[in-house]
């Protein structure tokens, strides 16, 4: 499975690399960003905080996510989303994040010790803003968070194109 944060969310399985198409709510889209993008165990209420807020049941509607996610994530022999009472997590076993593969690929080196090919790979693939188009500005929380990711990936592909 292939995940991309930068740009439009997007999910690919198989060798053929075929886009799943995702669930139309953008709550549960922001769900998947968040989750993937963490990489560690959410507390189900931080989750609720973080992208509901009103009247209706934000557990229930978590658990509705949850189940719009499971089979998307979820293959044989493979969970991937994890879920107890208390946590929610996202395993990327056997799973690629462009982000994750962006920063490793970079590592922990000064950019201008790396070869020319590497920040190459990393200007192409540091295309499109994190999570793009992906807004919820009723839900302030996950808002901040998006917007600090954006901030950070966006001055990542600067410091890699100048360097």
């Amino acid at each position: 499975m292939h995940v991309r944060l930068l740009g439009d969310l997007q999910l690919r399985r198989g060798d053929d690399g075929a886009v799943l198409p995702l669930p139309p709510s953008r709550r549960t889209r922001a769900l998947l960003g968040y989750l993937v993008a963490t990489g560690s165990p959410q507390s189900r209420a931080a989750l609720c905080d973080l992208l509901w807020d009103g009247p209706d049941d934000p557990r229930a509607a978590l658990r509705w996510s949850l189940t719009k996610l499971r089979p998307l994530l979820d293959s044989e022999g493979r969970t991937r989303l994890r879920a107890d009472r208390d946590k929610v997590a996202f395993e990327p076993q056997d799973c690629e994040v462009d982000t994750v593969r962006i920063t490793t690929g970079l590592g922990s080196a000064a950019l201008a010790e790396l070869p020319l090919q590497t920040l190459e790979v990393a200007a192409q693939a540091l295309q499109g803003a994190f999570l793009e188009g992906l807004d919820l500005p009723g839900c302030y929380r996950f808002h901040q968070w998006c917007m600090a990711e954006r901030d950070r990936f966006a001055r990542l592909r600067r410091e890699v194109l100048e360097t």
